[in-house]
């Protein structure tokens, strides 16, 4: 038997069908505009969601629902600063530690290591419960027995902080000044190794614009220093186990024309690069080596620098006379090229402190205006971040522009919050303004 549908239920089911066509139509204009806003609109300029007036001294660092930052007290004549811990997603102050005092050079460091967060001062690293800031460990590093010397703290390890001292001193038959290094573990107040290189130099390595610096990753404990000699000068690394203070392996870096020119850490793999002087052809090289075993994994022909690390692939910036905003991608496994491309940037020297999160590239700019013939320090530099495509390299979008300001850390996407955050600090060169930390919901 023929089943024939009433005149009502054709037009209830057509006001379905129309439904769904239209809802269709309207998911598809919404993406089309979201793609119009964040995709093609290069001046697209998203607001803070909060801003603190704090001037960070060390990088930024973030749990799921804390930011934790170090800077400066109104006052600093007698070298203290605080450290602050500040609600993810309000931005508002929940507490506030003043440190002891730092009264040499050295840049005071940031720890999160096993529910602990660490600061560094001039002979130790007090430690903080995260929730409430009450003290908690702490390490205390020997009294000095000469105020020459240099101290440097390296990094935490599980309950060993490492730290090193430089001193110069006079040694050898002809009176010649000698630096000497010792590198020490410690743990609750006890050293428990020491390391003394026979080098003739000084912690860390200075090349070029850059500075290689000791860091502790993954237990273990990344040490780079040069070693003076009648020869020459020669870079070195030496790789230590934190826990037991042993020695896993050394390496001696190319000697000039085709010195050193950086190295960096990403996760279990050290990305050293050589610059090249070649006229005619690139003879820069960047080495991928592996951190624990000092093995060689991969090199690539180019000249430039490791600046960020995805997991899959590695972004390499490409020199043009040590300026230039060109960019190449390279199989993190094998260092195969994959892609190459040229950020919009409108600052064109060498960019610094770069961050790389899900398909983005975050990268401070500037631009420098009223600058007085001969003299930089005259002009008026205005900063903020953008954020790239990391297949294209076209602008998705930016940060507002912060008037007199530099940003001198990388910003740092808060992962484990919900919402994903974009946040970095700025400092303002002008009285009259105040530096911030700032934070923005990613689109």
């Amino acid at each position: 038997m023929q089943v024939i549908p009433s005149i009502s239920k054709l037009r209830y089911s057509k006001k379905i069908g129309d439904f769904f066509k239209y809802f269709l139509i309207a998911l598809l204009l919404m993406t089309s505009f979201h793609v119009l806003a964040y995709g093609n609109n290069p001046e697209t300029i998203i607001q803070p969601e909060w801003s603190a007036n704090l001037e960070a001294n060390s990088e930024l660092i973030t749990t799921d629902k804390q930011l934790f930052v170090i800077g400066n007290q109104k006052s600093v004549k007698d070298f203290s600063e605080n450290l602050s811990a500040i609600d993810i997603a309000s931005g508002k102050l929940q507490w506030q530690n003043l440190l002891p005092a730092n009264h040499s050079s050295e840049r005071r460091k940031l720890f999160l290591e096993n529910g602990t967060i660490y600061a560094s001062y001039d002979d130790g690293i007090v430690g903080f419960e995260p929730k409430t800031g009450s003290p908690k460990s702490s390490f205390q590093y020997e009294k000095r027995v000469d105020q020459s010397i240099f101290r440097k703290t390296m990094g935490i390890y599980q309950d060993i902080a490492v730290y090193g001292d430089s001193k110069l001193s006079n040694g050898g038959n002809d009176n010649s000044s000698r630096n000497r290094i010792w590198i020490f573990g410690i743990s609750n107040h006890k050293t428990i190794w020491s390391y003394k290189p026979k080098a003739n130099g000084l912690i860390g390595i200075s090349v070029a614009h850059d500075f290689i610096e000791p860091i502790v990753q993954n237990g273990l404990l990344f040490l780079p220093n040069f070693n003076d000699t009648p020869s020459g000068r020669i870079e070195q690394f030496t790789v230590i186990d934190v826990t037991s203070g042993k020695v896993l392996w050394k390496w001696e870096a190319p000697q000039e024309p085709d010195g050193l020119w950086s190295a960096k850490i990403f996760g279990d793999t050290i990305y050293t690069s050589v610059f090249g002087n070649g006229d005619m052809q690139p003879s820069g090289i960047i080495r991928a080596i592996d951190l624990k075993t000092g093995k060689e994994k991969w090199s690539y022909v180019i000249t430039g620098k490791v600046k960020a690390v995805s997991d899959r692939e590695v972004l390499v910036w490409q020199s043009e006379g040590n300026v230039g905003n060109n960019f190449v991608v390279l199989d993190k496994e094998t260092g195969k090229f994959s892609r190459k491309f040229k950020l919009p940037r409108v600052y064109y020297n060498e960019p610094e402190n770069l961050t790389w999160s899900d398909g983005l590239i975050y990268a401070p700019d500037m631009e420098i205006k009223n600058a007085t013939f001969g003299f930089y320090g005259s002009a008026d530099n205005n900063s903020w971040v953008s954020a790239f495509d990391d297949k294209s390299g076209k602008l998705v979008w930016r940060t507002p522009t912060l008037l007199n300001s530099h940003i001198y850390h990388a910003a740092i996407i808060s992962k484990a919050s919900s919402p994903k955050r974009l946040i970095f600090a700025s400092s303002f060169s002008r009285a009259e303004n105040s530096s911030k930390v700032q934070s923005f919901l990613i689109p």
